[in-house]
């Protein structure tokens, strides 16, 4: 038989009745994230660096075990770039790559609150914590020349495609782990502001991670664009494809992974205190 919107809406008041003793503390949130992403790689040293900040969001559902231990699911999107035109050594102005890419992930997590934390007790209000996890995201790094935006990986600049040299996937794997502080502000309601490094288990969020292919081979494999792409050094000035011997001499660093980072304020809402809103009209019913 099927179960009336009504029926159901009681049933859920019924459930939240229950003493809280046999809940454990157990309630679950959902929330939005505003905020900023960044990168680390070899277009940018550091993954604080403001030159390359971009806006951020996302959104998550957390289930909170205690008031210690919790559990989260988050999907977030935002951009991350580089550009060798801001550094500050001699090799990476010279090597004139730039690149962006917009990052979406989902990322499951594990929380520990420091302190006992839970949204809507005026006894357990504030807490840092801690959270790790693993996030599968998907990238696709992009230039521009003359104009025109490319999309870097199917040009195979640094050879993948042919002599054996695969592509990289644009689908990856990464490894969570950050740290921020929550407040609850009302009995439904909580905030937070965090800041969580993805270490990726790629070197290509960049499109640059090995060495320079044979130009030569790169040109009748993918073209113009994919060359003047691959070497963008102010040691080419030409613009008749008269290639400088760069074949096998160093572009990036295979064996530092890339890194990007998500972090801003959490607005959060507990579930049960809603759905008890919800309820209210129930609570002081006569029944015949």
């Amino acid at each position: 038989m099927p179960v009336s919107p009504k029926r159901l809406l009681i049933f859920l008041c019924l459930l939240l009745t229950f003493p809280q003793a046999h809940t454990l503390a157990q309630y679950n949130e959902m929330g939005i994230m505003l905020g900023s992403s960044n990168y680390k790689g070899e277009l940018s040293p550091h993954l604080f660096n403001t030159d390359f900040l971009h806006f951020a969001g996302g959104g998550f559902y957390r289930h909170n075990w205690n008031r210690h231990w919790s559990w989260k699911l988050e999907v977030n999107y935002g951009r991350i770039s580089g550009d060798d035109a801001k550094a500050t050594t001699g090799f990476e102005l010279d090597r004139n790559l730039s690149f962006y890419s917009d990052i979406l992930e989902v990322s499951p997590q594990i929380e520990f609150n420091f302190f006992p934390y839970e949204t809507g007790r005026a006894d357990y209000t504030v807490s840092p914590y801690i959270f790790s996890g693993i996030s599968l995201f998907h990238f696709n790094p992009k230039a521009e020349l003359g104009g025109t935006v490319f999309d870097l990986q199917p040009l195979g600049t640094e050879g993948q495609g042919f002599n054996g040299k695969p592509f990289y996937k644009r689908t990856q794997f990464a490894l969570v782990i950050g740290g921020g502080l929550k407040v609850s502000v009302s009995r439904s309601m909580g905030i937070g502001l965090e800041v969580g490094a993805r270490r990726a288990y790629t070197d290509y969020l960049d499109d640059v991670s090995t060495t320079y292919p044979d130009m030569a081979q790169l040109l009748a494999a993918r073209g113009a664009a994919a060359v003047l792409l691959s070497d963008r050094s102010y040691s080419r000035r030409d613009t008749s494809l008269a290639f400088s011997d760069f074949t096998g001499k160093q572009r990036g660093q295979e064996k530092n992974k890339d890194w990007y980072l998500f972090g801003g304020v959490t607005i959060y809402f507990r579930l049960s205190s809603i759905l008890k809103d919800i309820c209210r009209p129930f609570k002081f019913r006569r029944y015949h």
